[in-house]
């Protein structure tokens, strides 16, 4: 297979590419949200850089797909510190190679540094193959956690101001706060995020049933953001030892709802809706689509609510789904609604009456139920459940796709 004929069949998702010589040599290591975009990116261009032009004449492209941006960095630094590629000069260049330490003091810091001591009681974690690297993976960290790099300073820094530092030094109360958030982040480094998750669930359930509301909103939105972050997070070893990782456990999700749903194929295209409002005021849809189990970003659409003036979520459903219809777009093989029997029935409505031929599904959120068309019960499905989980995944990222535009109309209203 030539490469152009490659390229076009990489998938546009989180992943590692890899260019290799007609030796099999490892030329090159690189990681990318989309790596179809990424890699083609290579070969658009005359003009290129010294590096870039001894890669575009590269014989071979492989590709590792992965759940997240968090893993493509972490599988990327393990597979360039592994093979050390001849072209990822950031990484060999150095002189040795850096780490991420998290000091033993009373207010810990998170910093990098090259030649940690083997006696310090401090927690480390590397080596990474470049500074670059090493700073995208605590970007990502600290947007979840919080933390501090300064000791004692006289007043609070910009990261205090830009809320990526909490100022533990405010009070005895926010170091104790701090500190235990520092236990968080370096789970979060050793890669331990669904036992995180686990505990922050706990935290928040206790902050709530105290009354703690706020605090419990607070550690919600952290749960939120690592979920996001790290999907269903898996080390890299995983991904070496099995290549396909990815389209293996998708395949089983795609498998598994058709099963559950009595679908008569497996479904290629799941489009899902959510509304989000808040007391009615600049209320939004969502639809977003998942291919073959995995996102496909360049197909998701927002709809600012236009008709409903009144906090009715059914007939902004109903507005949201005749608007969609009206478009030439790919039909979806299964529709997915937010809600239960009210906004499966507004779905169904509408579809019947447009003849559209794709099943509808309702997935309500309190006990993750699924609403089917003619029958009485909903289906309850385990949290093990592979379908389940591709569900909720699809729920969930249809809801953050929502919030998300639903926040910018809140701002934009708020500066006019």
């Amino acid at each position: 297979m030539n490469l152009k004929a490659t390229i076009k069949k990489l998938p546009d998702s989180a992943g590692v590419y890899k260019f290799q010589d007609k030796e099999n040599n490892l030329l090159y290591v690189g990681k990318a949200t989309s790596l179809k975009k990424r890699v083609a990116s290579y070969f658009q261009n005359k003009t290129h850089g010294t590096k870039t032009d001894t890669l575009v004449k590269i014989a071979k492209i492989s590709h590792i797909k992965v759940f997240s941006e968090f893993e493509a960095l972490l599988l990327e630094a393990q597979l360039i510190r592994t093979f050390q590629p001849f072209f990822n000069t950031a990484a060999k260049d150095d002189k040795s190679p850096i780490y991420v330490k998290i000091t033993s003091d009373e207010v810990p810091q998170v910093q990098l540094t090259r030649k940690p001591k083997a006696s310090s009681r401090d927690f480390v974690k590397g080596p990474f193959p470049s500074t670059k690297t090493t700073r995208e993976v605590l970007k990502i960290t600290r947007r979840i956690f919080p933390y501090c790099h300064h000791k004692n300073p006289k007043k609070p820094c910009l990261y205090v101001h830009l809320g990526l530092c909490p100022d533990p030094y405010k009070s005895p109360q926010a170091k104790a706060i701090y500190r235990t958030n520092i236990i968080k982040i370096k789970k979060l480094l050793k890669g331990e995020s669904k036992n995180l998750t686990k505990d922050l669930k706990k935290e928040m359930a206790h902050l709530a049933s105290l009354q703690k509301f706020e605090e419990a909103n607070e550690i919600k939105r952290q749960i939120q953001k690592l979920q996001y972050t790290t999907t269903t997070y898996h080390p890299p070893s995983d991904f070496l030892q099995r290549p396909t990782l990815v389209d293996d456990l998708t395949n089983a999700k795609l498998k598994s709802l058709k099963d559950e749903l009595n679908l008569k194929k497996t479904p290629k295209r799941i489009e899902c809706f959510d509304i989000s409002n808040i007391s009615g005021k600049n209320a939004t849809g969502s639809m977003i689509v998942f291919e073959n189990g995995q996102p496909k970003k360049s197909d998701y659409r927002r709809f600012k609510i236009r008709q409903s003036q009144k906090i009715d979520d059914l007939a902004m459903l109903k507005e949201v789904l005749m608007r969609r219809y009206k478009n030439n777009w790919p039909l979806a093989d299964l529709t997915v609604v937010d809600g239960g029997k009210g906004q499966l029935s507004t779905a169904q409505n509408v579809i019947n009456n447009l003849k559209i031929n794709t099943k509808v599904i309702a997935l309500a959120k309190r006990q993750e139920e699924i609403y089917i068309p003619d029958k009485i019960f909903p289906l309850a499905l385990s949290k093990e459940n592979p379908a389940r989980q591709l569900l909720q995944a699809i729920r969930d990222e249809a809801h953050r796709f929502a919030i998300t535009y639903h926040r910018h109309l809140r701002s934009k209203q708020l500066f006019t």
